[in-house]
């Protein structure tokens, strides 16, 4: 993989504070964006029947494009990463089907909303981008995912930019699923929202770098192994030695995978490896955003040139890993 300069970032994330509870939540809540309010981030026009995920991933590609010189937005890519889309507009379309008096009785216009590449199209149409558009939904490896079909655009000359992201949203139907499929060992966080959102380009100007991304299938009952043999693969791709890394953001601890996460870096880094840096504790549980906001977080925490490495090892079993320089 050739490195891709991040020449912009933008984010949506919550505070840390505001926590939900309610009769229709589980016991760990959900952790809003309190000062997200669509009609002002993207203004009243077509957004009644439009899901928060994807309300924030319009607003977020509306900050950084509007922070860009002018370029052509047919040059221009989007690659989203998601966990299903919006898994409460699946529910409530569904339960519509089935409870209201016949002829069912659904919002025609929810139906739309209810597809997975429905935040990705919204994007471009808001924004006017004739690029390609792609919605990878994988969990929470997929931003690891979007990042190399990012790098594969570029490199193949389809698009001079590519902005690459990954949104999730907060509801009860998203914080049941989480609640009732999280493993017994993972930690008990409120189930989060956010759009974390980079803009990639090839050009050589100065800049942080993404330098290699790989990914892993445990199928051995080894997570700590498997996510190791992604970051060594990474650290190779990208010509970084263990002793570089200055940084490492990780997410294995919301999938009870904390101590795996430990072991894999030891072993690959050297007894001094760095202690992961998590955000979930300030943020919650963002599922597919959350390798998005932990990327941020060690772009934030890194010095200009040192390296940094972002991993994520789920409950399924995937693991992967993004190298970088800040």
């Amino acid at each position: 993989m050739s490195a891709v300069r991040i020449a912009d970032r933008a984010a949506w994330t919550a505070d840390g504070t505001g926590i939900r509870h309610g009769d229709d939540l589980p016991p760990g809540g959900v952790l809003p964006v309190r000062d997200f309010d669509p009609a002002v981030a993207i203004g009243p026009k077509g957004i009644r029947s439009m899901d928060r995920a994807t309300a924030l991933a319009v607003a977020t590609t509306g900050r950084l494009l509007d922070r860009t010189e002018p370029a052509d937005r047919s040059r221009t890519a989007l690659v989203l990463a998601t966990t299903a889309g919006s898994l409460q507009t699946m529910l409530d379309l569904g339960v519509d089907s089935l409870t209201k008096p016949r002829p069912h009785q659904v919002d025609p216009g929810r139906i739309p909303v209810g597809v997975m590449n429905y935040a990705a199209g919204q994007c471009a149409i808001r924004h006017r981008i004739t690029g390609p558009g792609v919605i990878l939904p994988g969990g929470r490896i997929a931003p690891v995912l979007a990042v190399r079909f990012a790098q594969r655009l570029l490199a193949s000359g389809r698009a001079d930019q590519v902005l690459c992201g990954a949104s999730e949203e907060a509801t009860p139907a998203r914080a049941w699923l989480e609640h009732r499929t999280r493993p017994a060992h993972a930690p008990d966080v409120p189930v989060g929202e956010g759009c974390a959102m980079l803009r990639l380009t090839a050009d050589t100007e100065p800049g942080p770098r993404i330098t290699a991304a790989a990914t892993e299938l445990d199928c051995t009952g080894d997570p700590a192994g498997t996510l190791a043999t992604a970051l060594r693969r990474a650290l190779a791709a990208s010509g970084t030695a263990p002793e570089e890394v200055r940084t490492v953001a990780g997410t294995a601890a919301l999938d009870g995978h904390g101590d795996a996460e430990r072991q894999a870096l030891r072993v690959v880094l050297g007894p001094r490896a760095p202690r992961p840096r998590t955000v979930h504790t300030r943020l919650g549980d963002t599922s597919a955003a959350a390798v998005g906001f932990a990327l941020l977080d060690a772009l934030d925490d890194t010095e200009a040139g040192d390296a940094f490495a972002v991993t994520v090892l789920d409950r399924r079993g995937l693991a992967g890993c993004l190298i970088g320089r800040a």
